[in-house]
């Protein structure tokens, strides 16, 4: 395992939260691994690297967002579980977790091809799991999309997330657990 600590800052406003990935990256020796605007002025910015290099630049990020905007909170976690750090884990082309299990092997192997579009971008679905990392919003996108699609538009309109990955996931032909 190359890092054993994930660190987490959030703070209200922009300014305040690339202040603060800025001094944490330059505190300690730690890598970006997510920055996300989540809302209503709230960004968080996580970060990995070892315990002590994390919560160092978490400190240090802390102190100067608090002097440029405000910190809602911080948090240092010292050993994520793998499937923490799945949760943050992208798939890409050249950027695929290894499979957790022979089942989730055979899957990714079928449904090599199972390619969906969203906002005129394709995306490669490889597991159920990439389908519940969606919005909702997106899922309704994508089954609108989806030719000869088994929900009807009134009920893709007030499907929840369950129903919309499931639907997707048979009109795939993927499993559904």
């Amino acid at each position: 395992m190359r890092y054993n600590a994930l660190g987490l800052l959030e703070t209200y406003g922009y300014t305040a939260a690339v202040t603060a990935l800025d001094a944490a990256l330059k505190t300690a020796n730690v890598t970006l691994k997510d920055f996300k605007t989540v809302g209503g002025g709230l960004v968080t910015m996580m970060i990995e690297g070892d315990v002590a290099a994390v919560q160092a630049a978490i400190e240090a990020a802390s102190a100067v967002a608090a002097t440029v905007g405000s910190v809602i909170s911080q948090h240092v976690i010292p050993r994520p579980d793998i499937q923490l750090k799945l949760l943050f884990q992208e798939f890409s082309p050249g950027n695929q977790a290894a499979p957790e299990s022979v089942e989730e092997e055979r899957v990714q192997k079928e449904t090599k091809d199972s390619v969906i579009h969203l906002h005129g971008k394709e995306m490669k679905i490889m597991s159920k799991k990439d389908l519940y990392r969606m919005k909702v919003v997106d899922l309704r996108k994508v089954a609108r999309g989806l030719k000869d699609f088994s929900m009807e538009a009134q009920k893709i309109k007030f499907a929840n997330k369950a129903e919309l990955v499931g639907a997707i996931l048979n009109y795939l032909k993927m499993e559904v657990e």
